[in-house]
């Protein structure tokens, strides 16, 4: 093999060297809104934990400090900085809240780093099926109605929730916080998607600022934060904090990258000091922007005058996510993305069953904005349109399903496994998460049954082109319990 070229640097390179329009995450797009000294110099603080730099699994300096300031910022009680993303908060979180063999309410579009928690923690899961928005082929929240019945089936004394969703919607994060309190149940929050909703009353309510116990929150995800940076909140009446800070030691490296961490201190100070002037902009640009594409011969954009109302899982919408329906276009959308990207330098965040998703940060510029609309015009008038608007599909009968649960994930990941053909996998026991990606809803949990139905939609969606998240991607064969 030759050695001499490094291939993903030289993809890297070739990506960043194209002038693009970025509608994807990190929220920095590019290094646009960092300090300049900050972007200069990352390789020179590519540090470890030396003397005068603190520690980051028992910090009592300059990390503490900023710590402390990031809890101020937010308006919470405690806060924590992360280097492994929001997967390290959630699976941090489970082992802070939750106890083997205890039930737990979980959002069934959870993200599988909630499934990694559940894994490590024990915790038999209670699957919650989400508000399904047919028009666009997404998931929304949970309706206030379906997590009281959870609580009142269940025993559980705890609600896991995902605030907003990938595309920026939200349930009623007060209306569920209120039940969690009346059956004595902890609301924990996966809110990757979330760092902004403090910082401007425009956007949905902050869940760390709406009752919940523990939020992970995504600073790279919206934010100036380099990849992997996020910070963890919690209420210290409802989650121990030396729970917490051991649970984050088992989980985060001992060697953490000290430009990742200061990233988020920089966030912070930018978001306490200027957030909600720059979230206004933001805001403002994102409105301007949804009304010229809604504008456009067979498009349709989320907005928010589409939620449901108080106690659905539809109740609020972060208007800086551009959720953009292509089900009135003779193209399927992944057609539509690529053509955005290879013909006008456009990069949406990512296409799913008649939808694109564009995330739009603090970084986005008016000519960025521009480019996305004319783009999408001509990739409109490229396409054509045609009758009958969108139609989730395939996709819409995920949440008709009713998995048999047999075992934890725990169990079912730690059981003796065995390799079968998809066609053989009727009655077995699942021993992996087999997810279409998107909707990105698990169709099937480890230590599940696999209905002829499950088999069925899986083997019809693959046919279809939906790419699906297992060990085989092709789905010719799974992992089942021995």
């Amino acid at each position: 093999m030759n050695h001499s070229g490094a291939p993903l640097f030289d993809e890297l390179r070739r990506f960043v060297e194209r002038d693009q329009a970025p509608f994807y995450s990190p929220g920095h797009k590019g290094g646009r809104t960092m300090d300049p000294w900050f972007r200069a110099n990352i390789a020179a603080i590519d540090l470890n934990n030396l003397p005068d730099l603190d520690t980051l699994h028992c910090p009592e300096g300059p990390i503490a400090d900023a710590e402390r300031l990031i809890a101020d910022a937010w308006g919470v009680g405690q806060s924590f900085i992360m280097v492994q993303g929001s997967t390290g908060g959630n699976i941090a979180v489970a082992l802070s809240a939750l106890r083997p063999d205890e039930p737990v309410l979980v959002q069934r579009n959870a993200h599988k780093s909630v499934l990694a928690g559940l894994v490590q923690s024990g915790a038999r899961p209670v699957w919650l099926e989400p508000q399904w928005d047919s028009r666009f082929g997404v998931a929304h929240g949970l309706d206030a109605e379906v997590v009281e019945r959870g609580l009142t089936d269940s025993g559980a004394k705890a609600l896991w929730l995902l605030h907003p969703t990938y595309y920026g919607t939200t349930a009623d994060i007060t209306a569920l916080d209120a039940l969690c309190r009346r059956f004595g149940a902890t609301l924990l929050v996966d809110g990757a998607h979330s760092p902004h909703f403090a910082f401007h009353d425009d956007l949905p309510p902050a869940a760390e600022r709406s009752g919940a116990a523990a939020t992970v929150q995504s600073v790279h995800k919206i934010l100036s934060g380099l990849s992997q940076a996020a910070v963890l909140h919690i209420d210290p009446e409802r989650l121990d904090p030396a729970t917490v800070r051991r649970a984050l030691q088992l989980v985060q490296t001992t060697s953490p990258h000290f430009a990742i961490m200061a990233s988020i201190d920089l966030a912070r100070s930018q978001m306490a000091c200027h957030g909600r002037d720059l979230l206004t902009e933001t805001l403002q640009r994102a409105r301007r922007t949804a009304q010229r594409l809604a504008a456009i011969p067979g498009l349709q954009v989320l907005r928010g005058s589409d939620a449901t109302g108080p106690g659905t899982g539809f109740c609020h919408l972060d208007e800086t996510k551009l959720l953009i329906g292509t089900g009135g276009l003779a193209a399927d959308a992944r057609e539509v993305m690529a053509r955005l990207n290879r013909v006008h330098g456009v990069q949406p965040e990512l296409s799913g069953p008649g939808h694109i998703l564009c995330i739009t940060t603090i970084g986005n510029t008016d000519r960025d904005m521009d480019r996305l609309v004319d783009g999408f015009a001509e990739v409109c008038t490229h396409a054509g349109t045609r009758a009958g608007g969108s139609d989730a599909g395939l996709v819409g009968d995920l949440l008709a399903l009713r998995a048999e649960p047999v075992l934890t994930p725990r169990e079912a990941f730690f059981a003796a496994d065995a390799t079968v053909a998809l066609a053989d996998a009727t009655g077995r026991v699942a021993a992996e998460a087999i997810t279409p990606y998107p909707p990105g809803i698990p169709l099937v949990m480890p230590g599940e049954r696999l209905t002829g139905d499950a088999v069925a939609l899986l083997r019809a969606l693959r046919a279809s082109g939906t790419p699906i998240s297992a060990s085989d991607p092709m789905l010719d064969h799974v992992k089942v319990v021995r």
